[in-house]
């Protein structure tokens, strides 16, 4: 095993490669999205969608790293292997602990990984479980496998078992049944499945994009499945939420994720009209392939997510990894509006206070007008920026950051127009992907007092960030040049107060 270093994982200096400080990313070689996020006592697990012997798409793994504060990532073995001819796509994990599935014992019950495979030789997807008796160290593929053949999956999906896969499973305590969700690929389908002991597994029913009021039509190739209740904030009411990612139609282009509320009874979920204003949890063109973490307990009681930030595939710069793990949000759900209407608000996890280190810069109830320009004398590539102001009616607030002469990411506020926006125009390396540059721009209102807040996570080649309350977040991948470490905070068209600004410098060390 291998504790994630600071700056100098490999060979190659950061400039090279882009490594990040404090998200995480594979020692080596290809990932994308996360799976089977589970906490098992105090240990946060991740796996994720690996390739260990080449840095693009292909022979893929259950890659694996463990933490006890989501921050601080200790590489594992892999977890679930490819071989025999079938790779291990994604999937979730969950405990199993009346052990239904008998694959552990009443006095050690097991944990329960289902994952797609994927048979190299027809490309056929069938779906798989393997199960750990040692707390997640070690898993072992089930010897009946598959569970859910192509066969069995055919008549519900139109490729005939080519197009099955993600699945998502959890206990439903009202039915005593074990859940399966399943994608269906480019169909803009999910199926729903249910088990008596997670091995056995009989269809229920599908949801399709015409049963979900509302949905815009550019909505498609649904992939990666996620479903949970979640908690209505200031009431004791839960409502069922299902997390998907479309490869079409998100506002930044490339894949995104979408989330809806909605009812389910234990074989049907029902969807609530959808509002397109809030259907989308990022608006940036990196967040996608969400998945949460399962067995949270309730002393702690947060749904935690984590995506892949990639949309480029093999495109982007760096040399001896791909992809990275966007940092891990909680999402909570709050009414909002005339009519009570449910709002999704994203935040980092509060772990990131631990490392976000010496205080680098901080203004305190200070106007800002044009012509000014503050924030100059700090810099660095990883940070934690919070802002607090009021802004005139057509004043537009920028803050620059990864700036040198000829590069910056600008996050900007427009109070003409109510918008966040994250402007890649002179990020750094855009020349790898069409998609790689341009700006990214989210509604978001002032509070009731009148003041806009805005978060920016700054790491290495990437920034999130966060409006309001978090009801916006737009994620972005940057690849500028190493010595662009500067900020620069200024506006233009009037005057802003600057409530509070707090420039915080993250590190892993000590």
């Amino acid at each position: 095993m291998k504790v994630l270093p600071l700056v100098y994982l490999l060979p190659l200096a950061l400039a090279e490669d882009f490594r990040p400080l404090y998200h995480f990313c594979p020692e080596e070689n290809w990932m994308n999205e996360p799976n089977g996020l589970i906490k098992i006592d105090s240990t946060w697990h991740l796996f994720y969608q690996h390739n260990p012997t080449a840095n693009v798409w292909g022979n893929l793994n259950w890659g694996h790293a463990t933490s006890n504060d989501l921050v601080h990532w200790t590489h594992e073995p892999l977890a679930i292997t490819s071989g025999g001819g079938v790779e291990a796509f994604t999937g979730t994990a969950y405990f199993d602990g009346n052990n239904t599935s008998g694959l552990g014992t009443a006095q050690n019950p097991p944990y329960l990984a289902w994952y797609t495979g994927y048979i190299t030789a027809n490309e056929t997807q069938d779906q798989r479980l393997a199960y750990s008796v040692d707390k997640g160290g070690t898993w072992t593929k089930f010897a009946g496998n598959p569970i859910i053949s192509a066969a069995q999956e055919a008549p519900h999906d139109e490729t005939g078992g080519l197009e099955s896969r993600d699945p998502k499973v959890f206990f439903h305590e009202p039915s005593g049944k074990w859940v399966m969700v399943l994608a269906h690929g480019g169909q803009d389908k999910l199926t729903f499945w249910t088990s008596s002991d997670t091995k056995r597994w009989t269809w229920v029913s599908d949801l399709t994009s015409d049963q979900i009021p509302g949905l815009p039509s550019g909505v498609q190739a649904w992939e990666v499945p996620d479903m949970f209740q979640l908690p209505i904030e200031g009431t004791s009411d839960t409502t069922w939420v299902l997390i998907i990612t479309p490869a079409e139609g998100s506002p930044a282009g490339g894949n995104g994720v979408i989330a809806l509320t909605g009812s389910f009874d234990g074989t049907e979920f029902t969807a609530d009209p959808v509002d397109p204003a809030t259907l989308w949890l990022d608006h940036g063109r990196d967040f996608d392939g969400v998945m949460s973490w399962e067995n949270v307990p309730a002393s702690d009681g947060r749904r935690i997510l984590a995506g892949i930030a990639n949309s480029y595939g093999e495109s982007p710069p760096t040399t001896t990894w791909k992809g990275m793990l966007t940092f891990p949000r909680t999402l909570t759900l709050r009414q909002t509006g005339p009519g009570n209407s449910l709002q999704f608000l994203q935040q980092p996890v509060q772990e990131l206070a631990g490392v976000s280190g010496s205080l680098i810069a901080t203004i305190q109830n200070q106007t800002i007008t044009p012509g000014d320009t503050l924030l100059s004398s700090a810099q660095g590539i990883a940070l934690d920026i919070q802002l607090a102001f009021s802004i005139d009616a057509n004043a537009i607030l920028s803050l620059a950051v990864r700036k040198a002469a000829d590069e910056q990411t600008v996050i900007q506020y427009d109070s003409s127009n109510g918008t966040l926006s994250v402007d890649r125009t002179a990020a750094g390396d855009t020349s790898f992907d069409p998609g790689a540059g341009g700006v990214h721009t989210a509604p978001l209102q002032p509070d009731a007092s009148g003041v806009v807040r805005i978060r920016a996570l700054v790491d290495t080649c990437s920034v999130e960030v966060f409006g309001g309350q978090g009801e916006v977040v737009i994620s972005d991948l940057i690849f500028p040049s190493e010595s662009s470490e500067g900020l620069a905070l200024t506006v233009e068209g009037g005057s802003a107060m600057l409530r509070s600004v707090e420039v915080h410098a993250i590190s892993l060390s000590g």
